[in-house]
């Protein structure tokens, strides 16, 4: 699972509960342990990220799996390009591994809907992993897919990092255009591939006439999967005070500190 998309916990929930449907023998794993280093390999810390990775790939391999099933993007383009670490295993994005097992569910009609799906090209495993997100939104009885393209522009996945790249005013326009000719073409729902995008763009839905989601709780849903995506509903409220009242049972059931809670809520949603 890397350790980003722990802000987005409801994807955890959802793939862990198609995993779970689908009978996997899995182990799901993540967190800070389990980071694959590219931070700080981006900061310049090459000794301590081929470490961090190194350590990861040593984790992996205590479960003897035949296979890695990874989710974030940035991990998979680590190992890929930047440090190869020798494995026993293959490893391959949860979209792939996906479309493997579409024969074997079975998904339930949706209301008829048009789905447009956000993806990045600049390099050809991001545009592999696109395409098999296509294949599990077009599957979906009730579901129009419309491509509305893409931008090698816009690196390898939405992130503050790559947005220092691509530049902010750049990938503004990149987006706003997605956005618009989802519009135009009269989609019901925007989709993003990546968690980092779903973070990203989610905050842009105000004042849209569609909704913005992760591909995975668009395609879950036709199997009776659904988790609440609590981190749009946080950007789109904006309202630390609200927020707070909202996270109260879990923070309180976690023993978590209100005021380390508040520094986090006012950085990450508030709109003030």
């Amino acid at each position: 699972l890397g350790c980003n998309v722990l802000r987005t916990s409801h994807m955890i929930r959802t793939v862990t509960d198609v995993f779970d449907l689908l009978g996997i023998d899995y182990v799901a794993v993540g967190g800070p342990a389990y980071c694959c280093g590219i931070v700080h390999q981006r900061n310049g810390d090459t000794e301590l990220s081929e470490a961090m990775s190194t350590n990861t790939v040593k984790y992996f391999e205590r479960f003897q799996p035949s296979r890695v099933v990874m989710w974030c993007p940035s991990c998979i383009f680590y190992y890929d390009d930047i440090f190869q670490v020798p494995a026993s295993y293959e490893t391959l994005h949860v979209t792939e591994f996906l479309v493997e097992r579409l024969d074997r569910m079975d998904l339930a009609s949706q209301p008829d809907q048009k789905v447009a799906l956000h993806y990045h090209s600049a390099h050809p495993r991001r545009l592999r992993e696109a395409r098999a997100a296509e294949q599990l939104l077009s599957a979906i009885p009730g579901v129009e897919y419309i491509d509305i393209g893409t931008d090698d522009r816009l690196e390898k996945a939405c992130s503050p990092s790559s947005l220092e790249v691509t530049g902010a005013d750049l990938w503004d326009q990149i987006v706003e255009g997605q956005l618009q000719a989802a519009a135009d073409a009269g989609v019901t729902t925007f989709a993003n591939l990546y968690h980092g995008c779903q973070r990203q763009i989610c905050g842009l839905e105000e004042g849209r006439p569609f909704a913005i989601e992760h591909y995975l709780s668009v395609f879950a849903r036709a199997l009776g999967i659904e988790h609440e995506d609590t981190y749009k509903k946080y950007v789109l409220l904006g309202d630390s005070d609200k927020i707070m009242a909202d996270m109260a049972p879990c923070m309180q059931a976690n023993g978590v500190n209100p005021d380390e809670a508040r520094r986090m809520v006012d950085r990450t949603f508030s709109k003030k």
